[in-house]
């Protein structure tokens, strides 16, 4: 029987598998891995996943982009028959590191596929749609940059006479297609229109507020269940267990009130009267993105 922690991995297991790409265009396509109504993803969601649990295990799980190659290796070997070849394949030239290859994988079809992997929310912090306008919830991170080193230096790396002496040693002699895959969630400010990024699939599925701003939200739902987002379950709907709590408005505000917002907080709402719907809301310090 599987216990809490396990359903909530193969429910992030599921949500990687059938999310689309953020961003259109970019190589190797931006439709889902699977559709929700494949019967192989019902196959891979019903198999031993003891040897998940145990990867996620792992050194380094507790961060979310590591987590997110986990979920999706799994997926793409047990669920869709790719091979692995080689994953964080360290590239050198000389005594210095150029990079890694993410994942290297052998397609159902025979083809060597390069694949560059990132799991990222972005915060709008203007009212650009452009990709600079979004930042990680530290504001350390740029969507722009992000893809800019993901299109123009992860990828293109293994096309280097230094990868190709290392893909020799494994076994790969040329790299057939190259995938660049970014998968998470937009977020728009709170009270304001929620606008398409450039080249975005969809329209930011989340929003971010200040601290001044908390009441007005909880009061424009009383009713509302709310249940904090750990790292690095970040991914699909929200967990509810003894951890994962819901709770009122009134518990919400006070939990919310009770840390440091130098880390931001993520946190799902559910409405009473649609407990299927449900809307992700990061809680940042009143000074974030000025």
């Amino acid at each position: 029987m599987q216990d809490q922690t396990e359903q909530h991995w193969l429910q992030a297991l599921r949500w990687v598998m059938t999310q689309p790409g953020l961003i259109e265009g970019l190589p190797g396509g931006h439709e889902p891995l699977m559709a929700a109504t494949d019967g192989r993803l019902h196959q891979l969601l019903s198999q031993d996943s003891s040897g998940l649990m145990t990867r996620l295990r792992g050194p380094r799980t507790h961060k979310l982009g590591i987590a997110f190659e986990v979920l999706l290796l799994w997926g793409i070997e047990r669920g869709l028959g790719y091979t692995c070849l080689g994953r964080d394949i360290q590239i050198q030239d000389g005594k210095r590191t150029m990079g890694a290859l993410d994942f290297v994988v052998r397609a159902p079809d025979g083809a060597i596929e390069h694949w560059e992997l990132a799991y990222k929310l972005f915060l709008q912090c203007d009212g650009g749609t452009d990709w600079s306008s979004w930042l990680g919830p530290r504001g350390r991170d740029r969507l722009d940059a992000k893809l800019h080193k993901m299109l123009n230096h992860q990828l293109p790396m293994s096309d280097t006479p230094q990868a190709r002496a290392t893909l020799r040693a494994l076994g790969v002699e040329q790299i057939d297609r190259r995938r660049a895959m970014i998968q998470g969630a937009l977020f728009s400010p709170w009270g304001s229109p929620a606008p398409r990024a450039r080249d975005g699939h969809t329209l930011p599925q989340g929003r971010w507020l200040r601290p001044s701003q908390l009441s007005a939200l909880l009061e424009s739902s009383p009713r509302a269940r709310w249940v904090q987002r750990h790292k690095p379950l970040w991914f699909g709907p929200a967990p509810t267990t003894e951890r994962h709590r819901t709770l009122s408005s009134s518990s919400m505000q006070q939990v919310a009130a009770s840390t440091t917002l130098d880390t931001p907080q993520l946190w799902s709402q559910v409405l009473s009267e649609d407990p299927s719907t449900e809307r992700m809301y990061f809680l940042v310090h009143e000074d974030w993105g000025s």
